[in-house]
């Protein structure tokens, strides 16, 4: 939108900061905070946003007093998905900010590859597409009805907005401050992975898909019901779609 880019500034202030919201995910966390903290350029910091009942704050408390990067966030009051990202937003001091899933399907490797195209000024939020060419789905990683579901989703979306995005439901994501702040995010449920994306767009900023590597969830169970939250997905982006006209 405003063509300028977010870079990396060695000014003193918080740059980036990495979301990571979580529900029961101790099976996982630690290896998915080390690796997010391993490619984390200088003035970050990773918000775990956290509204299960399992070992998953305990965890990541230890690890905050190891990693200075680290913040622990209770969420009591979880309401989804979306209503953890909105505490996280609230809580953050990056100019620059990175969704990351916590069940490691996506890869923390690949962060810096995503943050690149807001860098340079090639676009205001950046989709980490398990769809598009280049893109690499390993063994496990995902299964027809759900490869089907998002690619459902992604045409519908894609359609009503008028931008071509293959994978709207991207667990993994990149944005500049900006974007959250012209928004108006209101989604609380697993909806939010489309709210994101389809409101920038109509909103006028520049979306960019890049391709990214999955793999086999590390333990734990998806909170994610195919029909059932794929059905509420396809209405919610529909509704997106009425309240912008």
């Amino acid at each position: 939108m405003n063509g300028q880019g977010a870079t990396l500034e060695n000014d003193g202030e918080c740059q980036l900061t990495v979301i990571i919201t979580t529900l029961n995910e101790e099976a996982s966390i630690e290896e998915c905070i080390r690796r997010v903290v391993a490619v984390l350029p200088e003035q970050s910091e990773l918000l775990v946003v956290d509204g299960g009942h399992d070992r998953t704050g305990e965890i990541v408390m230890a690890l905050a007093d190891e990693l200075p990067v680290v913040r622990y966030i209770r969420n009591e009051n979880d309401r989804g998905k979306g209503h953890a990202v909105h505490v996280a937003i609230a809580a953050s001091s990056g100019r620059l900010l990175v969704q990351i899933d916590a069940d490691l399907q996506f890869l923390p490797e690949e962060i810096p590859r995503l943050i690149e195209p807001i860098q340079s000024g090639r676009a205001d939020i950046v989709l980490g597409s398990r769809f598009t060419r280049g893109s690499i789905r390993r063994p496990g990683s995902t299964t027809f009805f759900r490869s089907f579901g998002n690619w459902l989703t992604s045409l519908y979306a894609s359609v009503l907005f008028g931008r071509r995005m293959t994978d709207v439901l991207a667990g993994m994501k990149a944005w500049t401050r900006e974007v959250t702040a012209q928004t108006k995010l209101a989604c609380e449920t697993c909806s939010y992975d489309a709210e994101l994306p389809v409101k920038a767009v109509r909103s006028g900023f520049r979306i960019l898909d890049v391709p990214v590597t999955t793999d086999a969830r590390h333990g734990g169970q998806s909170a994610i019901h195919v029909v059932r939250d794929g059905w509420r997905i396809l209405k919610d982006i529909t509704l997106f779609r009425l309240a912008l006209r």
